[in-house]
């Protein structure tokens, strides 16, 4: 009898850890890039980002994030103008550092209400090459019916911290802001 109730018990704790953490994959990814130039605001997006991430539940409720990537390759990254794109391609130096991407195994997480938390993960930011640890935050939803998850929220940073020279067009008559504001909208699934 005690034997029996040993292996229960220790079949349901080990059922409620693995329910624990759950690791979600992008079904639907976006990520975009604004910004400023001498004649006008200027944007690039791209909906081929990845992205996995494991969550860490207390019950219903989302209580940690073990790990998050979220990767998207540069030259995916499209404008309405080919030269735009191809000038920012050059200044990102796609050929030799192609992907964009961003890590975390830390995030400070508060619920926003209902099904929705405020996230705000800790992690490291490559681009061009350059690695910086910043901070992204962002609103995550549950949707109960399917158990998705998605997640948006945006980051500005300065192009020079990555040592991305600021594009510049027309025989340098037009060059970019080197502020930029980086979107992100994000679906996951399990």
């Amino acid at each position: 009898m005690k034997r029996s109730l040993l292996t229960m018990f220790s079949v349901i704790t080990l059922t409620m850890l693995v329910n624990a953490q759950v690791k979600y994959h992008a079904y639907y990814a976006k990520v975009a890039v604004a910004g400023t130039s001498t004649f006008h605001d200027w944007d690039m997006a791209s909906e081929k980002g990845k992205c996995e991430i494991s969550f860490n539940f207390d019950g219903a409720n989302i209580a940690g994030l073990s790990s998050l990537t979220f990767t998207v390759d540069a030259e995916t990254l499209k404008s309405h103008h080919s030269g735009m794109d191809k000038n920012a391609y050059k200044a990102l130096n796609t050929d030799k550092y192609p992907q964009i991407s961003f890590s975390s195994n830390y995030a400070n997480i508060r619920s926003n209400g209902g099904n929705s938390y405020l996230v705000s993960a800790k992690g490291k930011l490559t681009i061009a090459g350059i690695t910086r640890d910043v901070w992204l935050a962002g609103i995550t939803n549950i949707n109960p019916a399917d158990e998705s998850i998605q997640t948006t929220g945006s980051i500005k940073i300065k192009m020079s911290e990555y040592k991305v020279e600021a594009p510049s067009f027309m025989f340098g008559a037009m060059k970019t802001g080197d502020e930029v504001t980086v979107t992100f909208n994000v679906t996951l699934k399990k």
